[in-house]
């Protein structure tokens, strides 16, 4: 299927490389946009850029909603992510620490952690 760059398209892409190490919801992302998106093409062309594996869909906390944050598959593959739940600012962890952190837990508990898996807690900015 053939993919069209438009305006909005490219505008919300941008946006969303541009805030790579945050998560947002849809409104959120109209808010911080303005008059660039609207809510309709927001909803739409979030879900295209989810199936074509640019924006990766997360639910927010223990809510109904979904949080949306531009993922760039070569620097996410293959380590752990922590994100803090006050300001969602996301967090890479070297491929040593994922690697290290996985091995502790197979060993101690048998399970195993894949790589997509995101730790939560609080940056130290939001600690304070």
């Amino acid at each position: 299927m053939r993919v069209y760059n438009t305006h909005q398209r490219k505008s919300l892409i941008d946006f969303l490389k541009s805030n790579s190490n945050r998560s947002f919801t849809i409104e959120e992302i109209i808010i911080e946009m303005g008059e660039e998106i609207s809510q309709s093409t927001a909803y739409r062309l979030m879900t295209k850029l989810v199936e074509d594996g640019l924006v990766h869909r997360s639910v927010k906390g223990n809510s109904r909603s979904f949080v949306y944050q531009f993922i760039n598959n070569e620097k996410c593959e293959g380590h752990l992510h922590m994100k803090c739940t006050d300001c969602g600012k996301v967090y890479h962890l070297d491929h040593s620490t994922t690697v290290h952190m996985q091995n502790d837990i197979k060993n101690n508990t048998g399970f195993e952690i894949d790589s997509h898996t995101v730790l939560l807690g609080r940056c130290n900015t939001c600690k304070k």
